[in-house]
């Protein structure tokens, strides 16, 4: 089973959902996305799901707006090249939630302070008291949090700060009520500075937040989240229509693996005198490496293959490293296409990382990019060429490059992980575990067949929209035939 079902598989069980039967018809999860099926707690899940993924800015209301609508779109344009459609929520959904579960968020209520908001339990430092803040930061991320009840004149000194922290643009914003003031800047280094102060119970409870660039979107999710009074927990409706389409989309992927396995088994059986490798069928996915059209990708994608075809065009096979399961193609074809860049430097620990390809050829449409973090610099049983990553990958995904946050490739995918051997070694099929080849074992493969990878060490932090268009300009779909 792919990592894909796995998660959502998990998710319903926790949510003690039936099963859905296998007859269902299932065109429903392909229809474009309509938003007044679902509840109102539906759309707030979505929301803060959406602020996670750094497209959605306001407010947790589950009131769904142009704001919302737009959010959702630039999600789906973003993560799967297509307009809004239904299936589309259901992995929303599961990304949240595996963040949720590794994480702790939850919508917790800060007593002394009289509000509530989004808090990742699971990952909070506490840090020494300052004079006038209880301070916190999140572990693994740039993010800080500072907690206060203030004065009047305290808090407008906190705010006065926040302004002084201001960077050439965007213009701040500043809201100023009665009995709430809202500052927030973009600093000159490109991260992000946020305070709060409500009016509660005779004093003003400021709420200060502060995070680098490349974790602005969680801030801006806890910003939204603030409100003043007793929590309203995140989670979408028991028997509504993002609960159900969860489920129809989880059906739907095991049907679909389920296919996939009995066509295997029947393919093996009746042509039993005849290598399965000398007859092999499938797709993953590449990206081109040189201006005379190589393309890099994983040997188990292209061995056994009659005929390799990238985008669509047929391509010969340069090399094979059953080693390090990394193959390069070439075709003329390719010349055209934009060459990655490799990192020149090794990928850091906790340092986010985005998977590219295509997964799930046929059903996905277009490139699918899908973003997590280094979670080991070692792969299986300590193997030095490979390191363990937390973004979701499936089997197609097998060969598509790894990017850090600047754009530059630090690895090659490697989607499908043994599982029985994880299995005899942790005694439980392991959750949000996947691998990729290092990136300094490609840059070498390459070399040692006088490929010569281009090399930067700029480190310029990329937009997750720009990284996208980037990734989409050499990734590469790899079929055999």
């Amino acid at each position: 089973m792919t990592r894909a079902i796995l998660i959502l598989t998990l998710m319903l069980a926790l949510l003690n959902l039936p099963k859905v039967a296998e007859s269902q018809d299932f065109s429903s999860i392909f229809q474009d996305f309509d938003a007044s099926l679902l509840s109102q707690s539906d759309k707030r899940f979505l929301q803060a799901a959406l602020a996670f993924e750094g497209h959605y800015n306001g407010l947790l209301d589950g009131k769904w707006g142009a704001i919302s609508r737009r959010s959702f779109t630039n999600y789906s344009r973003a993560e799967f090249n297509t307009g809004p459609e239904d299936w589309h929520i259901a992995m929303l959904a599961w990304s949240f939630f595996t963040l949720a579960e590794r994480d702790g968020w939850e919508i917790r209520s800060l007593s002394n302070l009289g509000v509530s908001m989004l808090w990742p339990s699971n990952q909070l430092i506490t840090d020494p008291r300052s004079e006038s803040f209880e301070n916190y930061r999140v572990q693994g991320s740039s993010l800080a949090i500072s907690l206060g009840r203030q004065s009047v004149s305290a808090a407008q000194r906190t705010h006065d700060f926040v302004l002084s922290s201001h960077g050439q643009s965007p213009e701040p914003y500043v809201l100023r009520k009665p009995d709430l003031a809202i500052t927030g800047v973009k600093t000159s280094n490109g991260g992000a500075l946020y305070g709060r102060s409500n009016f509660v119970n005779g004093a003003w409870s400021t709420v200060l937040l502060s995070a680098d660039r490349a974790d602005t979107p969680t801030l801006n999710a806890m910003a939204s989240s603030i409100a003043v009074g007793r929590p309203e927990p995140l989670h979408f409706a028991p028997g509504g229509h993002l609960e159900s389409t969860i489920r129809n989309v989880t059906a739907f992927l095991e049907r679909e693996e389920a296919k996939e396995a009995e066509t295997t088994a029947r393919s093996s059986v009746s042509s039993p005198a005849s290598p399965p490798s000398q007859n092999r069928t499938g797709s993953g996915s590449g990206f081109v490496v040189s201006a005379a059209g190589h393309v890099l990708t994983n040997a188990h994608v292209v061995e056994g293959c009659r005929n390799v075809f990238v985008d669509g065009f047929k391509a010969g096979v340069v090399e094979i490293s059953n080693e390090f399961d990394l193959a390069v193609l070439k075709t003329e074809e390719m010349t055209s296409k934009q060459v990655a860049v490799f990192s020149a430097d090794s990928a850091k620990l906790n340092s986010d990382v985005t998977a590219v390809g295509f997964p799930y050829a046929g059903l996905l449409g277009g490139v699918n990019v899908t973003r997590g973090s280094v979670s080991s610099l070692k792969g299986m049983q300590g193997d030095s060429s490979t390191m363990q990553i937390t973004s979701p990958v499936q089997s197609s995904n097998s060969g598509g490059p790894l990017l850090a946050s600047d754009g530059e490739v630090v690895g090659v995918v490697v989607a499908k992980m043994d599982a029985v051997k994880a299995a005899e070694l942790l005694g439980d099929v392991p959750q949000n575990v996947n691998f990729a080849i290092r990136g300094e074992i490609a840059r070498l493969f390459l070399s040692q067949n006088g490929i010569n990878p281009k090399l930067s060490l700029d480190d310029v932090w990329l937009e997750p929209e720009e990284l996208a268009t980037t990734a989409q300009g050499f990734t590469v779909f790899i079929e055999c035939k």
